[in-house]
């Protein structure tokens, strides 16, 4: 199996990047890896690794990079030799079974648009982001690709979330309506409308899901518009990082808090890393003909390890085609 790479995106490219594909390239044993970008760079990095396991790595020449403040239309039609959109082209022409990036997010959405297309029948693409669940992830969807939605976008997002999901679990999974209360007639005329379909279409709809529930596992695939999902999720990563700086702040006010913290060492890590996005290593961009992984723009190696890993599972299980197979029923469709 080859997955595309692109090697100049995040934060911390090259050097990340490179670290993480040759952790991947040993937890997967029957994985190669195409990478994008400028070849000096990326040889000069792959020359501190074992040969046995770089040589599982192909380097692709670019010559440009799109930078996280460059438009998406830009990034489009501007920059055609960039490591990410040839990483997106490898995936287009078969050369690639994904293509995974920490680089611009709106470039990568709209790159992984107009060169792999949508999935037939799909009316937009939209972010699954993971969510942190106690004992398990669930996902929301959308993360931010469409801020206006109709109905049968929601549903279709609802659809794409399922069969994703239900896949990397391996089992049934559940799916909500993100609103702000439980009962069917709350929420905006959208969410209504969105409701009475969910409820014919799904038979594992378990209704509306409120904001305070969001990670408290109710449900698996938590439904909504690509702006509240976006307001949404970075409401809960702004809260969480004000927690810790406010706790690692309050345990130096005394030695006693000091002592209690390394007391509970063990039991912090494990709480920290369950809100840690590079546990999950990126968000699939689903309903587009081809499976793109976007990562976080301060991936570490961890990150794109995990990454990596991500597209490997979607592609292993087949996810695009069992998306097709689902979408034959009538109720799902939309106009292209």
């Amino acid at each position: 199996m080859r997955i595309a790479l692109d090697g100049m995106g995040g934060d911390y490219a090259p050097r990340e990047i490179i670290k993480g594909a040759i952790e991947a390239l040993n937890e997967l044993k029957d994985l190669f890896i195409i990478v994008t970008g400028d070849e000096d760079k990326l040889r000069e990095m792959l020359s501190a690794y074992p040969a046995e396991v770089a040589d599982r790595i192909t380097i692709y020449p670019t010559t440009q990079v799109i930078t996280m403040h460059d438009h998406p239309k830009d990034a489009l039609l501007m920059k055609k030799d960039s490591s990410l959109y040839k990483a997106v082209e490898l995936v287009k022409n078969g050369d690639a079974v994904g293509i995974v990036s920490a680089g611009n997010t709106g470039a990568q959405m709209a790159i992984s648009l107009f060169v792999m297309g949508r999935i037939k029948g799909i009316i937009r693409p939209a972010i699954a982001v993971p969510l942190p669940y106690p004992d398990s992830m669930g996902i929301l969807i959308d993360g931010g690709a469409n801020a206006d939605c109709t109905e049968r976008e929601l549903l279709q997002f609802g659809l794409l979330g399922k069969v994703y999901l239900e896949n990397i679990l391996e089992r049934d999974v559940t799916i909500g309506l993100l609103n702000i209360g439980a009962e069917k007639e709350k929420g905006s005329k959208l969410t209504q409308k969105t409701y009475a379909l969910m409820e014919k279409a799904f038979e594992n709809f378990a209704g509306n899901i409120e904001g305070n529930e969001l990670l408290s596992g109710k449900v698996d695939v938590v439904v909504t518009d690509g702006f509240t999902g976006n307001v949404a999720l970075k409401s809960i990563e702004g809260t969480a990082e004000r927690i810790t700086e406010v706790f690692k702040k309050e345990i130096k006010k005394s030695k006693l808090a000091v002592i209690g913290a390394l007391l509970m060492k063990n039991s912090l890590k494990h709480i920290f890393k369950q809100f840690d996005y590079e546990t999950f290593g990126g968000s699939p961009l689903l309903g587009v003909n081809g499976i793109s992984i976007i990562a976080h723009g301060r991936s570490s190696h961890v990150a794109i390890k995990n990454a990596i890993k991500m597209c490997y599972k979607m592609a292993s299980q087949e996810i695009i085609a069992k998306t097709i197979k689902q979408l034959d029923n009538e109720s799902f469709k939309g106009k292209d």
